[in-house]
């Protein structure tokens, strides 16, 4: 009885394993943006962009989604951005490098995992 491998990181037609990472990378702008001393609006902005962005270059890589998955990976990018923008403008909450970083590290952890998977099974 051989052990089957899940193959957690294949995309889904909404939301994935991805999705943890989008999220996450729409808190850490949020905070990376409110540490730059920038207001909402621009922050909302900039975060907007590169969320895009974002989605562009992966097409561009032949990276391809179906449209609903990547309409998602944005909206959860900017869930993740209002969740830490409201923590950070509204809620007073200081920026901190420690939480920071460790937002950081686990983001690029995800990422990494799915990218070496990526190499390993190729696109799904």
């Amino acid at each position: 009885m051989g052990s089957k491998q899940q193959d957690v990181w294949k995309h889904g037609k909404y939301i994935d394993l991805w999705s943890i990472v989008h999220f996450l990378s729409g808190a850490l702008l949020a905070s990376f943006f409110f540490y730059l001393g920038l207001d909402l609006f621009w922050s909302s902005t900039f975060t907007l962009v590169i969320l895009l962005g974002w989605e562009f270059f992966e097409s561009v890589l032949g990276i391809l989604e179906t449209t609903s998955n990547v309409v998602v990976d944005i909206i959860i990018g900017l869930v993740g951005f209002l969740l830490f923008a409201r923590f950070h403008y509204f809620e007073s909450w200081a920026f901190d490098w420690r939480n920071f970083i460790s937002l950081l590290l686990l983001t690029l952890a995800l990422s990494g995992w799915g990218f070496v998977d990526f190499l390993k099974r190729g696109y799904r």
